[in-house]
């Protein structure tokens, strides 16, 4: 199969609107407008886990700080009542796309909004003359880790015994996450 040939954009549009959601850039004035929304949504998640990995609550500056093009590499997932069910922030450090965090409603996971996403990520990544990005995951975060490693991430180091750096190249990447989503894997 040439996976050139495919228009990602318009295979994760479809994908979510068959099941009542839509995926969006977050911008700068998205942010601004509602960020009471992503504060209580992120937080929300970091409160579920924050025993087990220790998080706390992101403070408003977090959410507003201009990070390097993080206006144009981060997505939301809304469902049709335009609540936030899947969030990703993500920046760029040097020449490569920096995954910073990603969170998906409890009602939600298992919706493929991970993979979509991640596809979106990729694709608009290779767009924009990128070809890897990278991040850090809580070493006890299995369910996550197993999910990104299936998806074609590889694990490159273990920072201060609790978080792996993992690494992506954006093309294979996104070609796995979609195969993944046509098996239904």
């Amino acid at each position: 199969m040439n996976n050139n040939l495919i228009d990602y954009h318009s295979f994760i549009d479809e994908k979510l609107a068959e099941i009542g959601f839509r995926i969006v850039l977050i911008t700068e004035e998205m942010m601004a407008e509602r960020i009471d929304d992503f504060m209580a949504f992120v937080n929300g998640i970091r409160n579920e886990y924050s025993s087990f990995y220790g998080w706390k609550d992101e403070s408003r500056e977090y959410f507003l700080k201009p990070l390097n093009n993080k206006f144009k590499f981060s997505f939301a997932v809304l469902n049709g009542k335009d609540e936030i069910c899947f969030v990703n922030f993500s920046s760029v450090y040097d020449k490569i796309i920096h995954n910073h965090c990603t969170y998906a409603r409890k009602d939600t996971r298992g919706f493929n909004f991970a993979k979509l996403h991640l596809i979106k990520l990729c694709q608009t990544g290779l767009d924009n003359g990128f070809t890897h990005q990278e991040g850090y995951w809580p070493k006890t975060n299995n369910g996550s880790i197993i999910l990104f490693l299936k998806m074609g991430w590889q694990i490159e180091d273990l920072r201060n015994n609790k978080e792996l750096f993992m690494i992506a190249d954006l093309e294979y990447v996104r070609n796995r996450a979609y195969e993944l989503v046509l098996s239904g894997k």
